[in-house]
């Protein structure tokens, strides 16, 4: 077995915090974003790499859980491992503490390919690259095995006549701005997530508990954990939109999907499925959903 290396070290800035007061979801992918960077490089695609050989790490997909909350002030680490390794692809493993009480805040496994920036296609690694990744081999702690969201779960059979008939409304609709991209010349998963994040206010809307009503109740949501896939690249200039579905699992427990699909095409860009909690704002324990909005979600 391999050793884990440290790929981020940073802050919870006030402004990444959300309406909960807690730093909201983006972050999370945006500061592992980084930790992804430094982790390639260690395996020898770094910028000079990319600048020559054209070939970078491209995540195909991301299960997450989110664990304790991280707050403004709060300082952040990242330490990266590999899972598994196969011809063309990996899966890599991050942990996010706290850096000061060092408790683990989130924990995501993500299948990433070796990308080619001018074919746009997945490369085997080379032999070098295996044996840096090999150096990082480490075993999938419990903390990350999947809860609610099991792997191979995702729904794939994404399309906009399934979206329609399945009731999922919009969301979601806007365009890729250029500092949202990447290295790669794409859409930064980051910013996949920061759509699914503005999706969720328009999503409790629809289910009869809107932020304002969630506020004057002294409620408030938390994803505990999220399974994301990516289908095909989003670039600078294009447009998007997404639907979302959202239905009660428990007593205190709902579970959403978002589709996200390329709004000139109409293909399937991206999805995700998440397993969500209403918490009381003063206590941050789940609480059971109102029978108004169970009897809403059917």
């Amino acid at each position: 077995m391999g050793t884990m290396i440290d790929t981020y070290k940073g802050y919870v800035n006030p402004w990444e915090c959300d309406e909960m007061g807690h730093m909201n979801i983006q972050f999370y992918m945006g500061k592992t974003s980084d930790a992804a960077f430094h982790q390639q490089a260690f395996m020898g695609l770094g910028y000079a790499h990319q600048q020559s050989a054209r070939t970078s790490f491209v995540a195909l997909e991301h299960h997450i859980r989110f664990h304790k909350e991280l707050f403004a002030s709060d300082l952040v680490s990242v330490r990266s491992g590999v899972l598994e390794l196969g011809d063309k692809t990996i899966r890599i493993y991050q942990e996010v503490r706290n850096a000061l009480s060092n408790h683990v805040s989130a924990t995501l496994v993500v299948d990433v390919g070796h990308f080619d920036l001018d074919t746009r296609q997945l490369v085997p690694w080379t032999g070098a690259m295996r044996e840096k990744a090999e150096t990082m081999r480490v075993a999938r702690p419990e903390a990350a095995l999947p809860k609610s969201q099991p792997d191979g779960s995702l729904d794939r059979d994404v399309s906009l006549t399934r979206a329609d008939a399945l009731r999922m409304p919009e969301t979601n609709r806007s365009a890729v701005n250029r500092w949202e991209c990447d290295a790669n010349d794409h859409m930064n998963s980051r910013f996949y997530l920061a759509r699914y994040s503005e999706c969720q206010g328009h999503m409790w809307a629809h289910a009869g508990l809107d932020r304002q009503s969630q506020k004057a109740k002294g409620l408030a949501t938390a994803t505990v954990e999220m399974r994301l896939a990516y289908f095909s690249e989003l670039k600078a200039g294009q447009t998007l939109f997404v639907r979302t579905g959202l239905e009660a699992l428990s007593d205190k427990t709902l579970r959403y999907r978002h589709w996200m699909f390329n709004a000139e095409t109409h293909a399937p860009v991206a999805a995700a499925e998440g397993t969500a909690l209403l918490i009381s704002r003063e206590t941050r324990a789940a609480v059971s959903l109102p029978p108004e909005i169970r009897a809403r979600l059917g």
